[in-house]
């Protein structure tokens, strides 16, 4: 019952429709809608009256109004480091969320975490000085992005690069980012539709495996895809798709999408997989959902890692991983266990985390379990 509600909902939000509903699990509901980052883009479709229990109708208001308001700062947030690199001569590319904004009705039906902006590696360090120089605040680093945070406290992520070591099948074809732009203006590129497409497709089963994705992860695509048929050569998107291995789960999302869009009837394992997307959450911040177990389904059955290997992996992350959180391994990479120390003793403190793994270390029957959502998505 409440699978269908959602669907309808996604689907009469596409065409400004509202709808009246009875539902039995109003919570169930307003979770769903929460934590699949779907507030912004349901909620005008609710017809208050369909709430027997006005305090769900009253946190999805809620939810609704900071979405209006985090989407006006980052949407500012975006033409001030537009204008930024711009007057530095920073070419830059706005990426996903950033972008994607753009492409639905109105842009706040598109939360996003955080801005993604990628410079050309020999620009990363002018880059980072420039946003320093306007206020923004260096707060932590990954391999491929540094992040900030702008003294509104909307965080930004500086890209050196649209890979990590999540993308490795697809690395070669990623990798060279600034071959597939055209300029937009002045410094401002954007990524050619097929090459983006493509690249966003990556980035889902990036977060599939490492944390987890709920429904408007997968919408994105449907939103891309209908804003830029137009402009898409099909050929070269297919060819794209069959030389990176994703038309299976190109064809996977299509059908998800087509379900959530109430378009077809959902088989029942298509039911079991929309659950486990569902329950996930965008990023896997599902009150359900263990990152942990995602990840090591991963490397265990895709990668090949033993249990022990696991668990080793996670507790000494290898240099290349790890290099940007502490950046004087790039210097000193004989520091490398000093690194493993401090990063072990920081984990001790984050007690609920440290539990999470050693349960997923554990956990075989859901790791088969979740070896059949990747099955199924071809991943």
């Amino acid at each position: 019952m409440t699978d269908k509600i959602l669907f309808s909902l996604i689907a009469s939000s596409f065409k400004h429709n509202k709808i009246t509903f009875e539902c039995d699990n109003e919570l169930e509901l307003t979770r769903n809608i929460i934590e699949n980052g779907l507030v912004g883009l349901l909620f005008q479709s609710i017809d208050k009256s369909s709430f027997k229990v006005p305090k769900y109708h009253q946190m999805l208001l809620d939810a609704f109004g900071a979405f209006v308001s985090k989407d006006i700062q980052q949407m500012n947030l975006i033409d001030q480091i537009k204008t930024i690199f711009n007057e530095h001569q920073i070419k830059h590319i706005f990426l996903k969320g950033s972008h994607l904004k753009m492409l639905y009705p109105e842009s706040y039906m598109r939360g996003m975490g955080d801005i993604d902006v990628v410079v050309p590696l020999d620009m990363f360090d002018v880059a980072q000085d420039a946003l320093k120089q306007n206020q923004f605040k260096y707060v932590s680093a990954t391999s491929h992005h540094h992040g900030f945070e702008s003294i509104e406290g909307i965080d930004v992520e500086l890209h050196q690069s649209i890979i990590s070591s999540n993308e490795y099948e697809n690395e070669a074809f990623l990798k060279d980012v600034w071959l597939h732009t055209t300029q937009l203006d002045q410094f401002t590129y954007g990524l050619k539709a097929e090459f983006e497409y493509v690249y966003l497709l990556t980035h889902l089963i990036r977060h599939i495996r490492t944390s987890g994705v709920g429904i408007r992860s997968l919408l994105d695509m449907y939103v891309f895809y209908e804003s830029k048929k137009d402009l898409i050569d099909e050929t070269l998107l297919n060819n794209y798709l069959i030389e990176n291995n994703l038309d299976k789960f190109n064809t996977k999302v299509k059908h998800l999408n087509q379900i959530f869009l109430n378009e077809i009837e959902p088989t029942e394992l298509d039911l079991a997989i929309i659950d486990y997307i569902k329950f996930s959450g965008i990023h896997g911040k599902g009150l359900k959902h263990d990152v942990y177990l995602t990840k090591r389904t991963h490397e265990q059955t895709r990668l090949k890692k033993s249990k022990l290997g696991f668990f080793f992996s996670e507790v000494f992350p290898s240099k290349d991983r790890i290099k940007e959180t502490y950046p004087y391994l790039k210097k000193h990479p004989w520091l490398l266990p000093w690194a493993w120390t401090v990063r072990i003793f920081k984990q001790l403190f984050k007690v609920k985390n440290t539990k999470k793994r050693l349960k997923s270390i554990s956990n075989d029957t859901e790791v088969d379990s979740v070896k059949g959502v990747y099955d199924y998505l071809g991943i």
